[in-house]
């Protein structure tokens, strides 16, 4: 009767050293690719968030959540109070996830996460920035203002998300909570926006 206590030690066990396995096998093939290859996964994983043109290629890729300002308290009271009532019927509701895309023509692109059928998972893209968009911290764009507390980060929880406002010399923008684990085709390591479109 006491083996049955170790199974899902034993089960946990095989799970972490199956993934152990798989992300080393992995980085061995990635480490093999030349870097057309490389380009080329990079393009057909990360392209299909995002409407590329002929000939568009990305360079780079941050994803996180879309920034909703934060509430008064009053907004905040009937916002919970609306949850619940739509919790008790079933319908949830949720902070959509963001890809922005860098392409190697200098624009910008931010596909947006949507449900279907209650189904998450489904992203368009909802808006191309020009060449020369600068990317801007909350210091930068909003000088002492208080943005609320980031969102817990859906790609990876223990990183947490910096708020950044894309602006376009047209004078459009966008604003998001990223993961500083951006991903450029042909560098190592994870990059921030904020680095990237100073």
């Amino acid at each position: 009767m006491q083996i049955y206590y170790l199974l899902p030690v034993v089960l946990i066990a095989a799970a972490v050293g199956y993934s152990v396995f798989v992300s080393k096998k992995a980085l061995a093939q990635a480490a093999n690719m030349s870097p057309e290859e490389a380009t080329r996964k990079f393009q057909e994983f990360y392209g299909q968030y995002f409407e590329l043109g002929p000939g568009q290629e990305l360079v780079g890729v941050f994803s996180g959540v879309e920034f909703h300002a934060p509430k008064s308290m009053g907004q905040k009271v009937g916002a919970v109070a609306g949850e619940l009532a739509l919790n008790y019927v079933g319908v949830s509701k949720y902070i959509p996830n963001v890809h922005i895309g860098l392409t190697a023509g200098g624009e910008v692109l931010v596909s947006r996460e949507y449900s279907e059928m209650g189904s998450r998972g489904n992203f368009k893209q909802i808006l191309v920035l020009g060449s020369g968009t600068r990317a801007l911290g909350a210091a930068a764009s909003h000088p002492g203002e208080d943005l609320g507390k980031p969102p817990a980060n859906p790609f990876n929880p223990i990183v947490g998300l910096e708020f950044v406002e894309l602006r376009a010399p047209s004078g459009e923008g966008y604003q998001a909570w990223l993961s500083p684990q951006g991903v450029l085709v042909g560098q190592a390591g994870f990059h921030s926006i904020l680095q990237r479109l100073p």
